[in-house]
């Protein structure tokens, strides 16, 4: 049952595909086997993928320890980028599209060129940092990404409601439970290494804390798995002032790194399912035994982004837009839509990596018509369908300099009502929402550039509506190929008018300088948008299936607000 906790036993992802002559490591293809998130942790499993690794069909390791480093003429060495002897990885699994493998708790941090070899020929090198920490934990969809793959023991699972799994029990946490995430990259274990023993707790050496909905805790035990190499487990418990849901955000902070950011069920005690706001326990139990839900959103926005050009001074440009899509979710994408992933009086925190954020993805898009109408005050406009299903329409664009923009003006308060006459997938639906009066962001020209990561952050506010305030902080370094960097979302009712980011949130955020335009690659932004609350059921439509049935979710929603770039330091 172990091995299933770290990487799901190789059953996620699997490409099987014809072995090549010469291996071919993907790009951003090296990942923590747990979290998919980049860098090696020392004594830890890594993921990698590309094509011709190994056999066409998946050859997994079953024998005694410890494991190989030759599995069915796969192999997997790491050369010191400063010179010197290569290290060889012991494989777990391999085949063409696909390998795991663990890096000896001997090998030293730092910059490695790594190679896949199969059946002799040796695939061009990929460079990867080692490193002395990078904690990953396992998630339900075995990608890194939403809720977590955690225990209280045995077979017994967290999950949204009470049942059972094929073998398993599956429940919602309550606070005060004990519960234990598995994962790896708690850094170099020797003595695991070779035949799974563990040197103990490395919860103080390892500085490591879990922040459960926000509620930072001291675990009580973090460290290898008896048993199983490179396999770690965090034992906490669960805060007794949490606030319950279904999707309360989890995180890990080891060796002043953070995890993959997830999600656990919480329940009230004596509950035996988890309350999400919106989601009924049918839909929640329909989850948790694999089921997908279709859900759909229209989302109508109005935005001004505030920047400074050297030379050039303050410039401002406002846009209105409209964007929709319907899809078939499982438990991860659902835990961060926005109807069902926000926590008010939180923050939540995610790490992007290769241009990706976690968690996200869906499985599906539906088809809900050729278009879209949208009506209201002064509005009347198609929305078309673009080849991926997904409905985007700009009503108006300054443009940056107040030149080459689009449109006119056309958002005001007011009820909008958006409509299709069906589609191969979604029949015809009509949805309403009230647009209310502008957010004004009453403090944006007092708060400093860069923005401290060490200082309590204040943002205050008027107007909004009667629905939620989203404040979003982002700061990425950006090639041309690839983003990294992280991202915040603190939620308040709108008509508390304000909320301070809490200094636990800003001190996770990367310094940038916010000079990209200068070509020094780096992005920072800070948003406070106001938006509808899904929980009180502003903006909820049903739309009928082809197939059958109705939407299980699916909302008209508005966001209005200002984006300003800035720096974090």
């Amino acid at each position: 049952m172990k091995r299933i906790f770290l990487v799901c036993a190789g059953s996620m992802m699997l490409v099987f595909s014809a072995a090549w002559a010469q291996p071919v490591i993907r790009d951003n293809g090296i990942s923590n086997a747990s979290s998919y998130t980049s860098d090696i942790a020392r004594g830890s499993w890594f993921v990698v993928f590309g094509t011709g690794m190994g056999p066409a069909s998946i050859s997994v390791y079953t024998g005694a320890l410890p494991f190989p480093t030759d599995l069915s003429g796969t192999s997997v060495s790491l050369t010191p980028a400063s010179g010197g002897a290569a290290v060889s990885a012991r494989i777990w699994y391999t085949l063409a599209g696909q390998l795991a493998a663990l890096l000896p708790s001997s090998t030293a941090a730092g910059a490695y060129d790594l190679r896949v070899t199969y059946n002799g020929q040796a695939s061009a090198p990929k460079r990867v940092n080692v490193v002395d920490t990078n904690f990953g934990y396992a998630t339900q969809s075995q990608n890194g990404l939403g809720p977590a793959q955690a225990t209280y023991g045995g077979l017994d699972l967290n999950r949204f409601t009470t049942c059972t799994l094929a073998q398993y029990s599956t429940r919602p946490a309550r606070p005060g439970d004990a519960i234990i995430l598995w994962g790896t990259g708690l850094g170099a274990d020797a003595s695991s290494d070779v035949n799974g023993g563990s040197a103990g707790d490395q919860t103080a050496a390892g500085q490591v804390k879990v922040v459960v909905g926000g509620i930072e805790v001291t675990p009580l035990y973090a460290g290898r798995s008896g048993g199983s190499p490179g396999l770690d487990q965090i034992n906490f418990s669960v805060p007794a002032n949490v606030t319950t849901g279904c999707f309360v955000s989890l995180q890990v902070r080891a060796g002043g790194r953070l995890s993959n950011a997830g999600t656990i069920a919480v329940a009230p005690p004596g509950q035996s399912f988890c309350n999400s706001g919106t989601l009924t326990e049918a839909q929640l139990r329909k989850l948790d035994q694999g089921g997908t839900l279709v859900v759909g959103g229209v989302e109508l926005s109005k935005h001004t982004l505030d920047m400074v050009i050297p030379g050039l001074g303050p410039l401002h440009q406002k846009s209105e837009f409209v964007q929709g899509a319907f899809s078939r979710s499982g438990a991860a994408d659902v835990g961060i839509a926005g109807f069902s992933a926000t926590q008010i009086g939180a923050c939540t925190f995610y790490r992007i990596a290769g241009g990706t954020v976690a968690p996200g993805g869906n499985l599906g898009l539906l088809d809900a018509g050729l278009q879209l109408s949208l009506s209201g005050p002064a509005a009347a406009v198609t929305i078309p369908r673009d080849d991926t299903m997904v409905y985007s329409a700009t009503l108006y664009d300054s443009g940056l300099l107040g030149q080459g923009g689009s449109g006119s003006p056309t958002l005001t308060p007011g009820s909008y009502t958006i409509a299709s006459n069906g589609g191969a997938d979604i029949g015809a639906f009509t949805g309403k929402m009230d647009f209310p009066s502008d957010l004004v962001w009453t403090n944006e020209n007092s708060i400093a550039d860069p923005i401290s990561r060490n200082t309590p952050l204040p943002i205050q506010w008027t107007g909004g509506g009667t629905g939620l305030v989203q404040i979003t902080g982002t700061g990425l370094t950006v090639s041309t190929s690839t983003a990294t960097g992280a991202v915040f979302t603190c939620t308040a009712q709108a008509s508390a008018g304000a909320f301070t980011v809490p200094v636990s949130v800003l001190q996770q955020m990367p310094v940038i300088t916010n000079q990209g335009a200068n070509g020094d690659g780096t992005v920072g932004t800070l948003a406070v948008m106001a938006t509808t609350d899904s929980a009180k059921g502003q903006g909820s439509f049903s739309a009928p299936l082809k197939a059958g049935g109705t939407t299980d979710q699916a909302f008209f929603t508005y966001s209005i607000g200002t984006t300003r770039m800035t720096g974090f330091n």
